[in-house]
This record gives structure tokens, sequence and C-alpha cells, in this order.
């Protein structure tokens, strides 16, 4: 460990650095026990049978009081540098751990400066998780200083300790700034885009099931998401301990392996049934030898489903790139170059786990997320493509047909005239019935208004009432023709209008009232269907308004679930006796309304008793006669 700099002439000179396995209880061992050992360092490799906890000690002194000084001046050194502390001036020193693996503790001269939240199972998991601490000059010594760091860990994880500075906050500051963009920045980017891609691919592929290679790349992001939440992880969450961790990883690295094998087969437009089956087949076998082996022989497994994975993943990374290049597509291309960073990338960080290399950055971190974006833009490049594809496919199409089209075209037109012309003849026929639902309603309003006003009314109010008197009987004659009525977009678009004059009245009369219809028209709707139930919705309402004495009403349009939809209106007046005014000649309004709803193509229904009165107009969704 190269020590750093401490000020401009204040440098922490490391004398020692050793390790040692803890006692029983955890505590620190006797001096005789301790290993000279350099960071970053992996316990296994010396203690191959040791799971627990283990110390580390380093041994510094503080450049100030260097021993090549007279002894008068180191005393004046240390003098001016405990004024200066006193004082806070001092420059303060600084630590920095680049991991600990799992959890672990640190001491500064036997006071604890720092501790991972579990130091027991479940383990805080601090592999991949770099440490900075301020050293408070309260705790130093004028002379040699110990920094002891407890390590609990196992070799399933390779415990251990990563490489630690010492210095000022200027020096150590920027080492640890960069190892939290290599260990938790870049590893948080590389999750946050294997979920981004993995739902673009996937809502992609659930568009377009055909397009295969996107819901096994969807598939392959999220197996990546799930291994790669180690490096963030701070606790084995949901297992209780870090073996079970272990377990759920290499699942996850068994599923990612597989799918992206078949990802590259997919995409370069391959498929072999039975291989894959025995690639599934074996990945099952493969999951459950690690979720069902016992402990001694767990290190053994992983060990043999790792270096598996890696062959498969090696293995289908080399098979494409040599078929894209006989291919020599250009989406196949492109994405050989990807995937021979990936083996590139993958070549040395597995090299550096099993120790060939030395400890260091991690390829696969920093290349992971570019080769992923990478491959995300090929794939998107490939759909683009296909459209394009079934673009010019639809415009050759269109041009074949064209003459049918305009043929076809011409003929809907002329049935579309003829069946407005017997739609403009329907309605003027039933002129008496709008005049008597439409400006017959407005009237009734009107007057029932003046009725009930608890005072005179201003003659604006009069004007008013006259000019709404006036646009009802406009809407009678506009709408006398359903071919000149306006279709509105929505049931909302619909039923404002009617709302609007309506609610005016009701409040007048103190009548609550509710509205209840859906965002959208549960079928397409005709002039002629919208005319028909506007008509018998004013005329429910004037009756309301008329006869009922009701205190509140409800207005409700919803579909049914046998293929119809219902218009309802229901009020909790008097009632009446529905076949004793079906029958009498005041009842136009009733025979007027039924007589509507017959020519959409549906039925009235209506049920009456003292306290409760409902109509309903039932509809069918696809009514040939409702389409009329």
């Amino acid at each position: 460990m190269a020590p750093a700099a401490w000020g401009q002439s204040c440098e922490p000179r490391i004398e020692r650095v050793a390790a040692a396995q803890a006692l029983p209880d955890g505590g620190r061992p006797a001096e005789d026990k301790w290993e000279p050992v350099t960071l970053p360092d992996l316990w296994s490799t010396r203690w191959p049978d040791h799971d627990g906890a283990a110390w580390y000690r380093i041994d510094w002194r503080r450049g100030c009081g260097g021993t090549s000084a007279p002894a008068g001046e180191q005393a004046r050194q240390q003098a001016r540098q405990q004024a200066g502390e006193q004082a806070g001036q001092g420059e303060p020193l600084a630590l920095a751990i680049d991991y600990l693996n799992m959890a672990g503790a640190v001491f500064v001269n036997n006071d604890l400066l720092w501790t991972d939240r579990n130091l027991a199972e479940p383990l805080s998991r601090s592999w991949n998780m770099p440490r900075y601490l301020i050293v408070p000059p309260s705790v130093l010594r004028p002379d040699v200083n110990t920094v002891f760091i407890k390590v609990v860990g196992n070799r399933l994880d390779g415990a251990g300790l990563g490489r630690v500075q010492i210095g000022s906050v200027a020096v150590v500051e920027p080492l640890y700034s960069h190892q939290v963009l290599l260990r938790r920045t870049l590893p948080g980017v590389n999750l946050v885009i294997s979920m981004t891609l993995g739902c673009f691919f996937l809502v992609l592929w659930l568009m377009r099931r055909s397009e295969r290679s996107y819901g096994w790349y969807a598939l392959t992001s999220f197996a990546w998401l799930m291994f790669a939440s180690n490096a963030v992880a701070a606790t084995p969450w949901p297992f209780s301990t870090s073996e079970g961790w272990s377990r759920w990883l290499m699942v996850a690295l068994l599923v990612y392996s597989c799918a992206f094998c078949i990802f590259l087969c997919r995409f370069g437009g391959q498929r072999f049934a039975r291989a894959e089956a025995v690639l599934w087949i074996s990945a099952g076998l493969a999951a459950a030898a690690v979720v069902f082996v016992g402990r001694d022989g767990l290190a053994t497994v992983l060990a043999v489903v790792f270096f598996g994975c890696v062959l498969l993943f090696m293995g289908s990374c080399l098979r494409f790139i040599a078929r894209a290049l006989r291919t020599r597509q250009p989406e196949h291309l492109l994405l050989a170059v990807c995937v021979l960073s990936f083996v590139v990338a993958g070549v040395h960080d597995v090299l550096m786990v099993m120790r060939v290399l030395p400890d260091g950055l991690a390829y696969t971190t920093v290349s992971a997320p570019l080769i992923m974006v990478g491959m995300s833009a090929i794939l998107a490049w490939s759909f683009t493509r296909n459209l394009r594809r079934i673009e010019r496919f639809n415009v050759e199409l269109e041009e074949r047909v064209a003459l049918t089209r305009d043929e076809l075209t011409q003929t809907l037109k002329r049935e579309h005239t003829l069946e407005l012309t017997n739609v403009r003849l329907g309605e003027r026929l039933q002129l008496a019935h709008d005049l008597h639902d439409g400006l017959g309603g407005s009237l009734v309003r009107s007057i029932a208004l003046v009725e009930q006003s608890a005072h005179a009314l201003e003659s604006n109010q009069y004007l008013s009432m006259f000019k709404s008197l006036r646009d009802d009987l406009r809407q009678v004659i506009d709408s006398s023709s359903s071919a000149s009525a306006r279709m509105a977009a929505t049931p909302a678009e619909w039923i404002a209008p009617i709302r609007h004059r309506f609610n005016r009245i009701f409040e007048e009369l103190n009548v609550a009232g509710r509205w209840q219809v859906p965002a959208q028209w549960p079928c397409d709707m005709s002039a002629k269907q919208l005319l028909g139930l506007t008509r018998f919705l004013e005329e429910a309402l004037t009756n309301v308004i008329k006869h009922s004495r009701a205190r509140s009403f409800e207005v409700t349009l919803l579909k049914l679930a046998d293929d119809q939809f219902s218009l309802s209106i229901e009020d909790d007046g008097v009632g009446f006796d529905v076949p004793l005014v079906a029958s009498a000649v005041a009842g136009i309004g009733l025979r007027s309304m039924h007589a509507r709803i017959v020519r959409i193509g549906g039925t009235l229904n209506i049920a009456s008793s003292p306290g409760q009165t409902r109509l309903e107009a039932r509809v069918p969704l696809m009514s040939t006669e409702a389409a009329g």
C-alpha cells in the first residue's frame, strides 16, 4: 500500500500492515499472531477454511515528528503541531477504504471510528462500498498510530480488505471519489439502463410477438439487473444470510447466460429446439443444485456453475461473431462488435476474479452500460428497418387495390346518401315528437322556474329564458335531420349541453342530481342513436320536473355484459301508475320515448313506485337498426 502525503510537511509513513484471525469472541489476537500482508488482501489464499472475522492493522507514523531530526527539533515540531491542532489550524487527516468484504469496523488507536450496521448474519454488504472517514485529532498519538480494521466475511464471497489510503483531505478525498464513481455510480447507472431497456423491449415484444429476439433481450436485461444488483445492495434482503444471497445471484447468472445465448440465436435468425431444451433442462438442474446443495459442497457447486456460465457466455458470443462474418448483414456485424467488447471485458474480469490479474478496475463496470446502449440502438435500428419494409409493402398494396377501393368508396357514398335521405325523411315525420320533447320541455322548465322563484324575476332573467327557448327551437330545427347533427366524440361532450340546461332549474327546485357517464362510447354511435337518446333523456328529465316532486335523481350511461349499453334515469319522487299513464291521452310523453327507443333498435323499461321511478333504455352495441 503506497502511503499518501499529508499536507506539505506531514506525510504519514506506513510502517507495518498485518492481519490475523480474530479470537472466538471476535476480539483482537495477541501480538505474536499477526502476519504481514499486502493490500488488497484476500484471506482465503492464506486461510482457505476460515469463515468469520479477521483483523487488519496498519501501523503508521505522522511525518511531522520524523526520527531523522535532532531530539530538540522533534520536540519543537511536535509542539508546533500540537499548538496548530489546538488552534484549529492543522489540516484534518482522512482515511479511505476501497472496500471491506463483507462487513467491518474501523478503530484508530482502540477508538471506534466507524462500524457497519450488521457484523453478524445478515451481514451488511460493504464489499463494493468505499468508505471515507475523517480522523479526529483527539484520537491521534504523537508517535506511532495504528488503524485496526475488523472484517467479517466468508470464503464463498472472497472475504478480505481492499486498499487503504491515509492522508490529508485534499489528497484522500479525490481517491475516494474515484472509487465511488467506479464502485457505486457506474453500477447504479448500469442497473438503471438495464431496467429501462428491459421494460422498453418487453413492451416492444408484447406489441410485436413475432419479434422474439426483443423478448429474449428483455429477459436478458432483467436477469442482468438481478445479478448486477449485487454491486449496489447494502444488505442480503430478502435473504437472512449472505449464503442465501450467493445462491440467488448464481441462479440469476444462470438465467442471464441462457437468455443471452438464445437472444443471440434469435437475432441471428436461428432456432435450435432440441439444443435449447437441453440448455434449459441443464440450467434447471444447475439451479436446483445451487439452491439445495449443503454448505459443505456449496463452494464447489458455485465455482462449477460460475465457470459453466462463463463458458456458455463466451461460446455464444464467439459463435455469433462467426455467424455475423458469414451473413455480412449490417445489424449482425454491429452487434458482433458489441459482443466482442463483452468478451474482452469478461475475460479480463474473470481472470481478475481468479486472481490471475491483480485486483483493479472491473472492465464490465465501465463497458456494460455503453455496450448495452449500443446493443439496444442496434435492435432499435433493426426494428426501424422492419417498419420501413412494412411501410413499403403497404404502399404497394394500396396501389394495387386503389381501383377497387375507389369503387367501394363510391358505392358506400351512394348507400350513405340514401341512408341519410331516409333518416332525414323519418326525422321530418317525427317533428311533432321533437317539438314535444325539445321545445315543450324547455317551456316546462321556464314555467317551473317562474312558478318556483321566491321573488319576482328581472327582465334580464326573462330575456335569458326567451333566448334559451329560441336556442332550443333552433336545436329542434337543426336536429330534425340526423345527418346535420354534429356527432359528439365522447359521452361527456354529448351530455354537457343537456346537463347545463337542466341544472339551472334543478338548482332552483333544490333537486340534487348525479350524472355518471363513461370516458368513451361503448361502441360507434350514429347520429340517429344520439338524437334518439337525447330526446329520451330530455323528456325523462322534463317529467322529473313536471310530475315527480323528487328531491334527487341519477342519470347513468353504462355498458352491460350482454353486448348492450344502458341509459337510465332514476328519481325518488312520488311515482305513478305505469299502465294507466301509458294508456291515457296525457301519456304522449311516454309513448314518444318508447317510439324513439324502438326506432334505434332498443327497448324501454319503466318501473315506478312511491319513492322510486326508473326509466331505462337498452340499446344493442352492434345493432343494424341502431346504425340505421
